[in-house]
């Protein structure tokens, strides 16, 4: 029997086509590929050196729109099948930043849509 673990994001998230990089000190701590986005934080795709608790600016090229440029914080990371992965949590300073994330993760789900219910 499958467990059903418990959901600790409050925000939609969605697969995007996306590539991040998390700044620490002036200097590149890591380049990812975003596995999901919500306006909260993202799951990154990636090796870095940073690790739980630790923050760093996260720059994420969004489809469609300038780089968004956020503080972001280190929720958990490590290495799953082969993947090494890393969760943040945001911490936006402007409603501007929280909007353009939350406008991808939209047009991200809307993209998807189609698929969806052509496979139900």
């Amino acid at each position: 029997m499958a467990k059903i673990g418990f959901e600790r994001r409050t925000e939609r998230r969605a697969e995007v086509s996306a590539s991040a990089t998390l700044i620490r000190g002036g200097a590149d701590a890591g380049k990812f590929l975003v596995a999901n986005l919500s306006a909260s934080g993202a799951l990154l795709i990636g090796a870095s050196e940073l690790e739980r608790g630790d923050t760093a600016l996260f720059r994420v090229e969004l489809p469609g729109t300038r780089p968004v440029v956020v503080p972001a914080r280190v929720l958990r990371g490590g290495i799953g099948d082969g993947v090494e992965a890393l969760a943040v949590e945001f911490r936006h300073r402007s409603p501007d930043t929280e909007d353009a994330i939350q406008d991808a993760v939209l047009f991200a789900l809307e993209e998807d849509a189609p698929r969806r219910r052509a496979l139900h």
